[in-house]
Formats: structure tokens, C-alpha cells, sequence
């Protein structure tokens, strides 16, 4: 079964029970598995394109290249740990 029908039917089951006290703890578990693997690609090319950028910046001299170092910081920074739940 692909992980987006898994996500929706656990979703649909818990919208159906909103009086649940673990309702959101589930929805969020839930959409968190399902993007589980997409923020480990985005954490990855993030990693990548910021070890470009530190590549090039260390080969050009006079270029200021820290707006684009401190953005990249910044996007890995505001994704969530790995083992957060």
C-alpha cells in the first residue's frame, strides 16, 4: 500500500473520533510518517547545495557569499529531528 492511502486512511479514521484526547497526537504522528522520507531528500539536498556554495565560496575571493550560506543554515535549521514524532 503507498504511504499517502496509508497516511489518508489513518486520517479519516481519527476524523471521524475529533472527541479523541490523542487526536492530534495521531493526525500529526500520522503526517509526520508520511513525510518522513521528503524531508530526508530535502535535508539532503540542502546539504548538498550548501556544500556547493561552501565549495565556491572558498575558490572566489572578494564574493561575498553569506546570504546564501546563512539561507541554507537557516532551511536545515527549521526542518524537523529526525527522530521527533
Amino acid at each position: 500500500m503507498n504511504r499517502l492511502r496509508l497516511c489518508m486512511e489513518v486520517l479519516r479514521r481519527l476524523a471521524k473520533e475529533p472527541e479523541n484526547p490523542d487526536c492530534v497526537i495521531l493526525a500529526e504522528q500520522a503526517i509526520n510518517d508520511y513525510l518522513r522520507n521528503e524531508i530526508d531528500a530535502l535535508k539532503a539536498a540542502l546539504e548538498q547545495v550548501g556544500e556547493a556554495i561552501d565549495e565556491e565560496a572558498g575558490k572566489r575571493q572578494g564574493e561575498d557569499w553569506s546570504v546564501m550560506i546563512g539561507y541554507v543554515q537557516s532551511c536545515l535549521e527549521k526542518l524537523p529531528v529526525a527522530n521527533e514524532e
